[in-house]
């Protein structure tokens, strides 16, 4: 075990270089953006064994598969989503391909559609991640930032290492207990 891995939360996901091509009745593939490299090589990757493949995205259109895939929003990707996962047999697996913020909003339709957590595989590509304020319960999108100012309330945050499967977010707690409102906050 190296450092890092032992200085990591325990909570912070991990996330494999590539996914686990284990025997599935049947394979969806949901991408953030078709026209990331990454996508085009887990889809070579998933299809290799001549396995049917069925895919969706949200952005960019996948010519490496002659398909029209793209949905334009992330609620019509969910209508999507939730059509395949209606009719998906035991043993389905799913693989997500996008940011962190993506990956983990994806999962939470999958999850309450049935499926299995060891169902779904995910592919992080990107910074861009979920923050969850515990003093507002606002949740916004940020990136690599330790700090940041809360959409919700504008207090000062210290971005945790602690992620929050259940909201796929990340934890912001006040930057600084000695000024609880922070600068920001009226």
């Amino acid at each position: 075990m190296s450092v890092e891995e032992a200085v990591a939360m325990y909570s912070k996901p991990a996330y494999p270089a590539l996914p686990s091509l284990l025997g599935a009745g049947r394979r969806l593939l949901v991408i953030q953006n078709a026209s990331l490299a990454e996508a085009a090589r887990l889809h070579e990757q998933l299809s290799a064994d001549g396995q049917p493949l069925e895919l969706a995205s949200l952005h960019g259109e996948a010519a490496w598969t002659g398909q029209q895939v793209s949905c334009g929003a992330f609620a019509l990707l969910e209508v999507r989503l939730l059509i395949l996962l209606s009719s998906a047999p035991v043993g389905t697996r799913l693989y997500i391909c996008g940011d962190e913020s993506f990956l983990w909003q994806v999962s939470r339709l999958a999850r309450e559609s049935g499926l299995l957590d060891e169902e779904i595989e995910r592919v992080k590509v990107g910074s861009a991640r979920e923050l969850y304020c515990v003093h507002c319960a606002t949740q916004q999108c940020i990136g690599t930032e330790t700090t940041v100012i809360c959409s919700g309330c504008g207090v000062h945050l210290m971005v945790r290492e602690h992620f929050s499967r259940r909201l796929g977010a990340y934890m912001g707690v006040c930057l600084d207990a000695q000024r609880p409102h922070g600068e920001g906050r009226p």
